[in-house]
């Protein structure tokens, strides 16, 4: 974990209130693992804006630069919405857990689902996956189809299919995503592993799906509040089945669905 001041290199704009910022973080690009996060903030801004949590999106190590998709929800990202390129940020990073991909072998077949900005930690592992040779599936949903602006810029890297859906009907098949996945399950699809992004009501309906499917193992990356993101604030606390809570950030955010008690979430 280091405390590293960088510059923005570039910005690109995704759509209405979507962007991502490609910041200078050498070795940070160079060794950051699919599903770790990094929290983000602005020097002198700590007031209301406190550093916030966000998955590193992707990395080149050729450039030094890794990227972070951001959605506009409230105070701390309109404040990093309105940064230009040559800005300074500070990153304390690498945080977290990594997505599991060693144990899968070469042909295997894994799914990805992601709700909205919960795609957010998947162009890194979609490129760990194909250089593994390892096919994945995006099943990618949002509310409307301004959730799915990201889908040109990850589109390239999936090697399996794009399902897209979205709940009113303006993109892809209407619905939800998970409607899709059950769809493609009940069809006889096989994954291997499903992993997955999004609002707490898509893990927990992925959680009860994959109860009646014990052959696919999953990692779900959690998003719950956090101050810290190693472990002090104890904002980011989930619920444990039988009683007790973990620590996302410290424990996670990669966790197996089993280990949280979705119902009390």
């Amino acid at each position: 974990m280091q405390d590293l001041k960088t510059r923005i290199v570039s910005r690109t704009d995704h759509g209405p209130g979507l962007f991502s910022l490609h910041c200078f973080a050498p070795n940070l690009a160079a060794t950051i693992a699919a599903g770790q996060f990094a929290m983000v903030g602005v020097e002198g801004r700590s007031r209301p804006f406190l550093r916030r949590a966000f998955s590193v999106a992707n990395a080149d190590a050729d450039r030094g630069t890794v990227e972070f998709l951001i959605k506009v929800m409230g105070v701390g990202t309109q404040c990093l919405a309105g940064l230009p390129p040559g800005a300074e940020v500070e990153l304390l990073a690498p945080l977290g857990n990594a997505f599991t991909v060693s144990d899968l072998s070469r042909g295997d077949r894994v799914a990805i689902v992601a709700g909205g900005v919960g795609v957010a930690p998947f162009p890194l592992l979609l490129r760990a996956l194909s250089a593994a040779g390892i096919a994945a599936d995006l099943y990618f949903g949002g509310r409307s189809e301004p959730d799915l602006a990201y889908r040109e810029t990850i589109a390239p890297l999936v090697t399996g299919r794009v399902l897209i859906s979205t709940d009113d009907g303006s993109r892809g098949a209407p619905g939800r995503v998970t409607d899709i996945l059950a769809a493609e399950l009940s069809a006889g699809t096989v994954y291997r592993r499903l992993y997955a992004c999004g609002p707490t009501p898509m893990f927990k309906t992925l959680a009860r799906m994959l109860e009646s499917a014990p052959a696919i193992a999953a990692e779900f990356s959690t998003e719950a509040p956090m101050g810290c993101g190693f472990g002090v604030c104890l904002a980011c606390v989930l619920p444990r089945p039988g009683g007790g809570f973990l620590v996302s950030c410290k424990e996670g955010p990669i966790l197996a669905p089993a280990r949280v008690d979705w119902a009390a979430c």
